[in-house]
């Protein structure tokens, strides 16, 4: 696979259109757009990686992790694992070229349509849902090409344990559609994929070449319709100038960033934001304290998507969700996609009252980070706090850590299902910027009934 990315040297100084974020918005912005025969701009904050690239082992992915709080930025500017820490509630967001979708689960699960019932929807969107938007829909199926993982492969173990989850709650269960390629082939934008191995690292990004990120569809067909593309470019503000925008950006990657380069700038007729949920707002948010007109909406009603992680530790079954890499051998069970199916619970009266439930996988490079603390919670579990000296198990186990780490296929990981929920939290949240970096603001979000909801509907999983 060709570099898609060009040095900051080849940036024209005008374009019809400056995309900012390679994600799925980025990448649909930029591939439409070049299509349509504009000079399009694209500038991701991350670098660029292929397959064969991303971590696999917990020594490479700890240096692929950038994290940002209240009190400053640690590590590269350019990590693949971008944390945000927030006193409220913490965020990671991927940074590299092709956004999130490198290190995200692959899903492509359909919205329930009542969603768009909601007035705070745009009136344009929520009046043609059957026009435009499920045209749109179908464009990314047709791009993305989701299939559920397939029924003739070879047993899952922690899928199988999922529908038996599923059949004693009584609730739906199905194998969800993913961004995830079965077979070798030359893809639709000719790109050359490999089948996915099953070892279950679509979390710390792909290694085979099998899920189908943006870098894999959206960006090399903009690059074919000559888009020009820019890594560690990080937008700050954008700004109008005449009939036209600036779009003000410094470097970082490659050691730029350890110089204090000065900032840089790109104009273009049209501008399209598409740095995820907290870059965009950051971006707009420093725009708008340099002067530029905006809504006072601006940072409300932020969602974490009602998200919960969880473990089934030490369970009966064997499950078999902790990877051991895209070298998995033959002899080995398959770990799988990250997410193949679903239990769906959004068959509610009232649309904020419904959940999914996914089954998970554990990446190798960090299955060796959660087994401490699982172990830990798991001795913790049930007994009174006033009982427990949590540092002398920690102490205990982290002695034991050497048969702990025996391996995915032996002891008590081998026995833990990971658990995924997404529901519905009261967008109410709030984005704002301090210190020039944007912050979540979200008191007490924790405590709401609905993760005391979403905690019952685990523990009966």
């Amino acid at each position: 696979m060709h570099r898609l990315s060009s040095p900051l040297e080849d940036l024209h100084e005008h374009y019809d259109v400056v995309v900012v974020g390679s994600g799925y918005g980025g990448g649909v912005a930029a591939s439409r757009l070049a299509r349509a025969g504009r000079s399009v701009c694209l500038l991701e904050r991350g670098l660029e990686r292929h397959p064969g690239e991303y971590p696999d082992t917990f020594a490479d992915a700890a240096r692929e992790i950038q994290i940002d709080t209240p009190g400053g930025h640690l590590w590269s500017q350019t990590a693949l694992f971008d944390f945000r820490i927030n006193p409220d509630l913490n965020v990671l967001v991927g940074c590299g070229l092709g956004g999130t979708s490198l290190i995200n689960a692959n899903v492509s699960l359909s919205p329930d349509a009542r969603i768009f019932d909601d007035t705070r929807w745009p009136d344009a969107l929520r009046a043609d849902r059957e026009g435009l938007l499920a045209e749109a829909f179908g464009h990314a199926t047709q791009m993305l090409r989701p299939v559920p993982f397939p029924e003739h492969g070879p047993v899952l173990n922690k899928l199988i344990a999922h529908e038996k989850c599923a059949r004693e709650m009584q609730q739906p269960f199905s194998r969800v559609p993913i961004n995830v390629t079965f077979d070798d082939h030359t893809n639709h934008v000719g790109i050359e994929q490999h089948a996915c191995t099953l070892c279950g690292d679509c979390v710390t990004g792909c290694n085979v070449g099998a899920k189908n990120t943006t870098l894999m569809n959206y960006l090399p067909d903009a690059w074919s319709h000559g888009a020009h593309i820019f890594t560690g470019a990080r937008v700050r503000y954008v700004a109008r100038q005449g009939n036209s925008w600036a779009v003000h950006f410094d470097t970082a990657g490659g050691g730029r960033d350890t110089f204090n380069a000065a900032m840089m700038s790109v104009s273009a007729d049209v501008v399209v934001l598409a740095a995820g949920t907290l870059g965009s707002t950051e971006i707009l948010l420093r725009s708008h304290a340099r002067g530029l007109s905006l809504s006072s909406a601006l940072g409300t009603r932020f969602s974490g998507n009602g998200d919960v992680l969880g473990f089934a530790y030490h369970a009966k079954d064997r499950i078999g969700g902790i990877s051991v890499g895209p070298r998995r051998s033959s002899a080995q069970p398959a770990v799988g996609p990250c997410i193949t199916s679903v239990i769906d619970m959004r068959n509610t009266d009232d649309v904020e009252d419904g959940l999914i439930i996914e089954e998970g996988s554990v990446p190798a490079a960090l299955a060796r980070v959660l087994t401490v603390p699982l172990a830990v919670a798991g001795d913790a579990a049930g007994l009174q706090a006033h009982d427990l000296d949590l540092i002398e198990i920690a102490r205990r186990k982290m002695a034991e850590t050497h048969s702990l780490l025996a391996g995915a296929d032996a002891g008590t990981m081998a026995h833990t299902q990971t658990f995924l929920v997404m529901s519905h939290d009261g967008s109410d949240g709030r984005l704002y910027l301090d210190d020039d970096r944007v912050r979540v603001e979200w008191a007490d979000v924790g405590k709401r009934p609905v993760f005391e909801r979403d905690y019952q509907q685990l523990e009966a999983a």
